[in-house]
């Protein structure tokens, strides 16, 4: 897979670790996650799942992106298979606070997939904090 960042001659983006925009070719794989939260199973639970960490944005954060590694391995794949991530959360304050998780995650893997931050109302449980969507190439 070949990657070719595009960005602008001000790069505000590469202080949030992410490219404007890239060029992905040579790929032969896609992978698309469905939206990773910090729901565990819990059969004592109406839904039979819970939520892990409630209300703790940044254990979320972190049990998430443990997860996407679990299931980029999974996949074949590592984190420099990301070409593309999504954050939604229920307070962007928070998110922006606890950024340093994710950027140090990321760094590992030396590169600036593109990404999007969306804040939103409520997700699948008020406890949720972040849902985290990524696609993946190789």
């Amino acid at each position: 897979m070949k990657r070719q960042a595009i960005n602008p001659a001000n790069d505000w983006g590469a202080g949030f670790d992410m490219n404007q925009a890239e060029v992905i070719s040579d790929f032969s794989e896609l992978i698309k996650f469905s939206g990773q939260t910090s729901l565990i199973a819990d059969s004592t639970a109406d839904l039979g799942v819970s939520v892990k960490h409630p209300n703790d944005q940044r254990k979320q954060m972190e049990f998430i992106l443990n997860s996407i590694d679990g299931l980029l391995e999974q996949a074949g794949m590592t984190r420099k298979n990301i070409i593309h991530i999504i954050f939604y959360t229920t307070d962007m304050e928070g998110f922006l606070g606890n950024y340093d998780v994710y950027s140090n995650w990321i760094k590992e893997a030396n590169i600036r997939p593109t990404q999007s931050a969306i804040g939103v109302n409520q997700l699948v449980s008020p406890e949720m904090k972040l849902e985290i969507e990524v696609t993946g190439a190789q």
